[in-house]
């Protein structure tokens, strides 16, 4: 989102240059800068016994219904992308998150966002799905490299993963 009025005294901004960074939106009254803003998610790989949980979401299109995918979501103010990650893990799946690793980052240009990509080492137990998901399932890696090949993100996070040896 780039502003064009101040969101703290709703004066116009103008544009300024502020060293390498040209065109920054700029208010006079407040004398700050109101840099470009996008969500930022995260997406998390679930982990346990050689074995990754991926998902299915309700929210999804119509033609994406079918579509297996990692855990996701935004993280919340006050909160670090390692908290959102296990909260996630623990609200979507139910299950108890042992280990985070952060990856990776990923621009997700469909959507517009940044997103922190973890791979999370679940306890033992079982799924406790939330409202948002219709089904989620363990699958081993050859399977969930060729489920997480027809997304964009969960693509790149699993070969991230696997080629690092996390």
């Amino acid at each position: 989102m780039r502003f064009t009025f101040c969101p703290d005294c709703g004066q116009k901004l103008s544009a300024r240059d502020l060293g390498d960074e040209h065109d920054v939106p700029w208010c006079d009254g407040c004398g700050r800068p109101w840099f470009e803003m996008f969500p930022c998610c995260v997406i998390v790989l679930v982990r346990r016994a050689g074995k990754f949980a991926l998902i299915k979401q309700n929210s999804c299109e119509q033609s994406e219904r079918d579509k297996y995918v990692c855990v996701s979501g935004y993280i919340k103010t006050g909160e670090s992308a390692e908290q959102a990650a296990l909260r996630e893990v623990k609200e979507e799946l139910g299950l108890d998150p042992l280990y985070c690793t952060l990856v990776s980052s990923y621009v997700y240009k469909k959507k517009q966002m940044l997103m922190l990509g973890f791979c999370v080492d679940a306890d033992e137990g079982e799924f406790s799905l939330s409202d948002e998901l219709c089904e989620a399932k363990w699958f081993n890696k050859e399977q969930a490299v060729e489920l997480l090949g027809k997304t964009t993100v969960g693509d790149r996070l699993i070969s991230d993963i696997l080629s690092k040896g996390i």
